[in-house]
């Protein structure tokens, strides 16, 4: 009974609110605010923030994955500097059941911002103990990495791979390994991107890898990035494709890496036939079965 009660608390954190969508902040010795920032369409709301601040401030630091995208946004504030370096701890912060147990990614995919936030891939030595995964490629790592992190994962409840696994990775002995962890509901997070050969093969390979291990298929769901290359028609399709085999689609519109306001639909998302309606209805569709209103 203990064990269900904490993997329920754990899902609980998992499935509602996952992370904050906005900047995380803490004070510090002597006066000095700290700032993670995760996304860059936060950067302007957070810089008219900041000029008001407590009076006991006496100065702000920002950071995180925005503030390495456009590490000088802040420069002609002299209240404010950026640190690009890696603070430990600020993850917990902002998820206290989350952690990373390597950095980068071996893929330079155009979308991602990664390779410019992180970098190459690198394995850590060792990670908080904690049983959500923010890995941005855990399956590019080493087998004598990935088995480490299996091994400590086993005894936890609640196990969740927030960022998703590579299919262009993902073996046999992967999925089987991963089946015998007490997942989170949609704890295994696939990506389809396009209906393409490699990509859609890739990806039903993978599906049919985990499922074969014995993974339910509540447990399963699949990332599908929209606005990027494809129009409307196409987005759905692939959505649609996804819960035919009765696991979850998660759509995902795409930002430029420099995008100052959310989910706008930008001109070249336009000229594929997007406009605001219709990523509402596809968005709300696929994540709270409503119809968007014009």
């Amino acid at each position: 009974m203990k064990l269900r009660a904490h993997q329920k608390a754990v899902s609980g954190v998992v499935e509602g609110g996952r992370f904050p969508k906005g900047p995380t902040e803490w004070m510090g010795a002597e006066g000095v605010l700290y700032v993670s920032i995760p996304f860059t369409w936060n950067l302007p709301i957070l810089r008219r923030k900041l000029k008001t601040v407590d009076m006991y401030v006496n100065h702000i630091v920002v950071g995180g994955p925005a503030v390495r995208l456009m590490p000088h946004f802040f420069d002609e504030d002299p209240w404010v500097s950026a640190d690009l370096g890696d603070c430990p701890g600020v993850m917990q912060r902002a998820n206290p059941w989350a952690t990373k147990t390597s950095t980068g990614c071996v893929r330079t995919c155009e979308f991602c911002a990664v390779p410019r936030t992180e970098g190459p891939l690198k394995e850590l030595d060792d990670w908080p103990d904690l049983p959500i995964i923010t890995d941005n490629n855990l399956l590019a790592c080493s087998d004598a990495h990935f088995d480490r992190v299996i091994d400590r994962l086993e005894k936890h409840a609640g196990v969740d791979f927030n960022q998703g696994l590579d299919v262009r990775l993902l073996t046999r002995y992967h999925a089987g390994r991963i089946a015998r962890l007490k997942l989170t509901k949609r704890g295994v997070r696939l990506a389809l991107d396009n209906l393409l050969e490699p990509a859609f093969q890739s990806w039903k390979y993978s599906l049919d890898a985990l499922l074969a291990a014995g993974i339910a298929k509540r447990n399963i769901a699949t990332y599908a990035l929209i606005g990027f290359t494809g129009d409307p028609s196409e987005a759905w399709a692939r959505c649609d494709l996804i819960e035919q085999t009765k696991t979850k689609a998660l759509p995902m519109w795409f930002h430029e890496l420099d995008a100052m306001k959310v989910n706008q639909v930008t001109e070249q998302q336009k000229a594929l036939g997007w406009d605001d309606y219709e990523r509402r209805r596809i968005m709300q569709w696929f994540y709270q079965h409503k119809r968007a209103k014009r």
